[in-house]
């Protein structure tokens, strides 16, 4: 005799309500100076008894794993593709990333800045001039 598909989600349901009290009372344990049991905790595990990759939510024990679109769901969250770590990504990035790199390549760079730059002086050189000559004309005419 088998229970029904209503009947299995309502004691997963209530199994996880149970696990959602025991990490709260876990959490106050660690904040009043106790141990972290958390850290040491039971891994949910799949049929092959490998760890289920994204855990850390909802959970599916025994016939609540093969329920309809439950299975699916837990074998595609195992085909997602683990997120490269800090040192996988930092492997890749040697002194050009930070800017150490050949100077040369740079020469096109600096040219445009040194034009640039001196366009901008001159500009500032001719507003700087016209202030000049507007100030003293406005002197010159106000005595």
């Amino acid at each position: 005799m088998s229970l029904p598909e209503s009947q299995i989600r309502d004691l997963n349901d209530e199994i996880n309500k149970l696990l959602r009290t025991k990490n709260h009372w876990e959490r106050r344990v660690l904040e009043l100076g106790g141990p972290n049991y958390r850290r040491i905790g039971p891994k949910m595990l799949d049929h092959q008894g490998r760890e289920v990759p994204g855990n850390r939510g909802y959970k599916y024990f025994g016939r609540a794993k093969d329920l309809p679109g439950v299975r699916e769901m837990l074998e595609q969250e195992a085909n997602v593709k683990p997120k490269r770590t800090k040192a996988e990504l930092m492997r890749h990035m040697d002194a050009t990333y930070y800017g150490f790199g050949n100077e040369d390549d740079d020469s096109e760079l600096l040219e445009y800045e040194r034009k640039i730059t001196e366009e901008r002086i001159n500009k500032l050189r001719r507003t700087h001039d016209a202030t000049l000559e507007s100030d003293s004309s406005s002197d010159t005419s106000s005595d």
